[in-house]
């Protein structure tokens, strides 16, 4: 009578569990570490073995019961208590073993995280160092978890650098091949960083600030507590030589990334000073003592390179279409063993129809020399770009106006899409996580953080572009179908020989980016730009004037004013910006923002403000409500001078976000905050040094986001926090100094989200029988130390 029963039920489980389990153990063996296996993961590993054999059996019951006719009644029978005694099994250890073992690792990754944070904390390293200089930029890459075909190269440029007398070495290849993750997978080695006291990752690019390199240098190999403000790159040479030709410890090695002339090269090299230097670039260039050329990938680990794109692990290529395999042979011989293109090419593939794979292998076999000349390549890689809509098409050559060697924040691009592609921040997210699965993009979080969480902050996410993809969105934006050109990126050089004609042309850009140093009124030509509705202003330098004709520019709704310097630049000429009657969002990245007799008039439309590293001591004597009437939000991050917020700040009426993170002088909130009767969010992540919130706090009634995290002298929450009936989530991880919940939580009946840790989950446990509806999280953190300086 149960034959059937048993026998559907453990079909369905052993095909549910069986895809399960292979890929928990696919995962485990990349992550297998033998010298570390305790006899703890010995057991489970064992475990998961027996597992396997179960289900293997599993497999062989079905089988059998499957061709089991209905008149055997015995068997049947028999069977059936096979079947039922297995399940049995199966769920006994799904139930008790795999859940222990989920203890067991939670509670080991919690212990690792907490011994990084105190490691971190006993340091005193912060995601600022002395000089201000943000950690999102020129840090080492990160390394795929499988590299294919960079075994030998490996050990060849690792002889050189070891045992050849030679200081200066450089691995030299056209663009995509894989120069940056040779050099990183070299600066990791085991025997690489036994030999040199200091590893200096440095990204150079086409156009480098070499002062901002120098300071980097003498703080990597001479003194991080005491960097010089070099006057010119001479006097930076000269007390650079100075400095290193004292130097008694171990040889350093400094690593050059991604180098465009001889001339810089020259000027960044120090000979016979303890260092080698190892140089990643396009060019052969003379100064290099050994060249080591990165060849092309041969065409098995071309292979195996494309298929980690285009296939699911472990996936069986014998199994596949015979078709297929014949066009991914044909895609990967097209490719000729560029990475770059078989990693793009690949992931636009992926679980895609046979039809799309015939119709990019024969795109690929237009032209003989796809690969020889820069225009062909960058054809070949927009193959991947096909399939794109029109909108994630749009969003991708957008890419191409923000600097390249340069993490985007994630921000700068989610306000452009919203503002100029009228998506909504949902919307503008899905499109870059679109575009990353694509690999057209990498995303990188500074913090395993929630990026994207539909309470989280986009803070914490960056957005990296390999050059040739940039070039790529370039290219794209300029051949786009013989339409004129609604980006423009201009360098300074540019400003000083564009032509009348060019004139005309950018005068019709809707998105207009500028790359430049220190810029005063007089090196700014005049257009007025009239349909742009972006102005992007990546600069280096210590001063700088905005241009004259953004007054003009009467259709602009976002300006996004980022200092690549290392300390914040004093902003001129703001009064600019009360005339434009469509500006809407405002971001400003390591400005010294400047007293509020800058501003002459009110920005009646201006909704967003957002200040990264910047200067802000000036802003307590704001009237903030004066000139940002019409404010729905206000983020501030990494802000050095921060101790109150102004008062006015309690007046904006229409605020519904309010960030203010990673300030570690804020000391306390104005005592009428609770008159943002529309404030749905209150972000205070990191800010070490708040004492608590006001008891006007209570009267938030909008409020559905409250992150506290990582307030660590927050003692006390206010007593009466429960009148906060529309807060959905909470986050107080890492608020060591919380003593205590007041009993009022227990009439938050919206609740439904505790965010905590093990310190301070403690505190939630006398109220849990009441909040029956609240989940209590306890996430594991990985901190990122690529990012500090």
């Amino acid at each position: 009578m149960n034959f059937r029963d048993c026998f559907h039920r453990l079909q369905k489980t052993v095909e549910t569990l069986q895809v399960t389990v292979l890929e928990v153990k696919r995962l485990d063996e990349e992550l297998r570490d033998t010298k570390l296996d305790d006899k703890a993961t010995v057991r489970r590993r064992e475990n998961m073995t027996e597992l396997l054999d179960c289900l293997e059996y599993g497999k062989h019951l079905i089988n059998k019961c499957s061709m089991l006719p209905n008149w055997k009644i015995w068997k049947r029978y028999m069977y059936a208590k096979k079947l039922m005694n297995l399940d049995a099994q199966l769920l006994r250890f799904t139930s008790m073993n795999m859940q222990a073992e989920i203890w067991v690792d939670t509670k080991q990754m919690m212990a690792e995280a907490k011994r990084l944070y105190t490691e971190l904390s006993s340091l005193g390293m912060n995601s600022t160092s002395r000089s201000g200089k943000f950690a999102y930029s020129n840090s080492m890459p990160q390394l795929p978890s499988k590299i294919v075909g960079l075994s030998v190269p490996l050990e060849e440029l690792k002889r050189k650098l070891l045992f050849d007398n030679v200081n200066v070495i450089g691995i030299c290849a056209p663009g995509g091949c894989g120069k940056t993750t040779l050099a990183t997978k070299l600066c990791q080695d085991n025997k690489v960083q036994a030999a040199f006291a200091e590893i200096v990752f440095i990204t150079v690019s086409e156009t480098p600030n070499l002062l901002e390199i120098y300071q980097r240098l003498w703080a990597k190999l001479v003194n991080a507590s005491c960097i010089p403000n070099f006057i010119t790159e001479n006097d930076a040479i000269d007390q650079l030589t100075d400095s290193l030709s004292n130097r008694k410890q171990k040889p350093a090695l400094v690593l050059l990334d991604d180098v465009w002339s001889e001339s810089v090269l020259q000027r960044l090299v120090f000979r016979k000073m303890g260092l080698k230097t190892l140089v990643t670039s396009r060019i052969n260039f003379k100064g290099l003592d050994v060249v080591y050329p990165l060849q092309m990938l041969g065409q098995e680990d071309a292979r195996d390179l494309f298929c980690q794109s285009a296939f699911v692990p472990d996936q069986a290529l014998d199994k596949l279409d015979h078709e297929l395999l014949e066009q991914m042979e044909q895609i990967v011989k097209g490719c000729k063993g560029l990475p770059l293109a078989l990693k793009v090419i690949g992931g636009s593939l992926r679980q895609e129809p046979v039809r799309k794979w015939r119709k990019t292998a024969q795109m690929l076999q237009q032209g003989n020399q796809i690969f020889e000349m820069h225009d062909d390549l960058l054809r070949c890689l927009s193959s991947s770009l096909n399939s794109l809509s029109k909108i994630l098409t749009e969003c991708f050559m957008d890419l191409g106006t923000f600097p390249e060697d340069e993490k985007i924040p994630a921000a700068s691009l989610i306000d452009m899409w919203v503002e100029i592609h009228g998506l909504t921040e949902d919307d503008a997210y899905v499109v870059l996580l679109e575009l990353a699965s694509r690999n057209l993009v990498t995303l990188v979080e500074r913090t395993r953080s929630e990026a994207g969480d539909v309470d989280g902050s986009f803070s914490d996410l960056f957005v990296f572009q390999h050059d040739l993809l940039r070039e790529l969105a370039i290219y794209t934006s300029r051949v786009n179908n013989g339409h004129p050109a609604t980006r423009l990126i201009l360098s300074e050089g540019d400003l000083l020989k564009i032509s009348q004609r060019q004139k005309e042309q950018a005068s019709l850009a809707e998105i207009v980016s500028f790359l430049t140093g220190q810029m005063g009124p007089g090196n700014w030509f005049d257009i007025p730009f009239p349909h742009a509705e972006v102005l992007i202003l990546n600069f280096s330098a210590d001063s700088y004037f905005l241009p004259p004709f953004l007054e003009k520019m009467e259709n602009l709704k976002v300006l996004i004013c980022a200092n690549h310097s290392a300390r914040p630049a004093e902003l001129h000429g703001l009064s600019a910006l009360g005339s434009l009657k469509n500006l809407h969002r405002i971001r400003l990245e390591k400005i010294s923002i400047p007293p509020l007799s800058t501003f002459t008039q009110a920005m009646q439309t201006v909704q967003k403000l957002v200040m990264v590293l910047c200067e802000v001591s000036q802003v307590i004597h704001w009237d903030i409500h004066s000139i940002f009437p019409m404010l729905t939000e206000l983020e501030l991050d990494y802000c050095h001078g921060v101790e109150t917020l102004p008062p006015g700040l309690c007046s904006l009426t229409n605020l519904q976000k309010l960030s203010i993170t990673n300030c570690p002088d804020l000391v306390e909130l104005p005592e009428g905050i609770g008159g943002l009767g529309r404030l749905e969010v209150l972000r205070l992540h990191s800010c070490s040094s708040l004492e608590g919130l006001p008891d006007s706090s209570c009267e938030l009634g909008s409020l559905r986001f409250l992150d506290l995290s990582h307030c660590s002298s927050i003692e006390s929450l206010p007593d009466n926090i429960g009148q906060l009936q529309h807060l959905k989530r909470i986050d107080m991880r890492w608020c060591l100094g919380l003593r205590e919940v007041p009993t009022s939580v227990t009439q938050l009946k919206c609740l439904r989200a505790v965010v905590c840790d093990e310190d301070t989950a403690y505190l939630w446990r006398p109220f849990e029988h009441v909040l029956s509806k609240v989940t209590f999280h306890i996430p594991k953190e990985d901190v990122n130390l690529k990012f500090l300086v």
